[in-house]
């Protein structure tokens, strides 16, 4: 159980960092998920975020992979 309390912690501590340091590009909220595009350092990377438990459940970052199929109407203006 520890182990998944320091997972949970680490995913916590990385996106309020990807928060507080990347620009914010897109966001799209599928029934309990919120998910958010951001920009670091040149790389795009998703936070996926369990509203009703209110809990970071994954960072993806982006570098070689695809977007993901629930992405597929996010508006990426402003990103170069």
């Amino acid at each position: 159980m520890e182990n998944l309390d320091n997972s949970a912690t680490e995913l916590e501590d990385k996106a309020r960092f990807i928060i507080n340091e990347g620009d914010f590009v897109s966001r799209s909220d599928f029934r309990h998920l919120e998910i958010s595009l951001y920009r670091l350092y040149g790389e795009s990377i998703e936070i996926w975020f369990e509203t009703k438990k209110e809990q970071v459940l994954k960072i993806n970052y982006m570098r070689g992979h695809e977007f993901d199929p629930y992405l597929k109407h996010l508006k990426t203006i402003g990103v170069n």
